[in-house]
């Protein structure tokens, strides 16, 4: 990790904010004078551009000990798995509808 880079690319779109302030920056301190609103924006957009270029660095290369220690991938399913079958009512002979519908006797005493 020691020689990975502080700092990285400036993205483009960082530059959409940052030129408008400088420019306001310029205005507060040249025609309206209001040097230290001025400054303090031009700072602003400078720190602006620091974490922007922070935050793009690159990313350190892995070590080869810690490729060890990472899991092998997952092996992708031959076939994509089904959910198993509802199971379907079984076809009942007439007997057994009968028996269903008539109420067991209880014996006697």
């Amino acid at each position: 990790m020691a020689g990975s880079p502080k700092f990285g690319r400036i993205d483009p779109l960082c530059w959409v904010v940052v030129v408008p302030m400088v420019v306001v920056s310029v205005v507060l301190i040249v025609f309206v004078g209001l040097r230290d609103v001025g400054i303090g924006l031009a700072v602003l957009a400078v720190l602006l551009l620091v974490f922007d270029s922070w935050a793009n660095r690159p990313k350190p290369e892995l070590d080869e000990d810690r490729d060890e220690r990472r899991p092998p991938p997952r092996a992708k399913p031959q076939a994509p798995r089904q959910r198993p079958a509802q199971q379907q009512p079984r076809a009942r002979t007439p007997q057994q509808q009968q028996q269903r519908r008539q109420p067991q006797q209880r014996p006697r005493r």
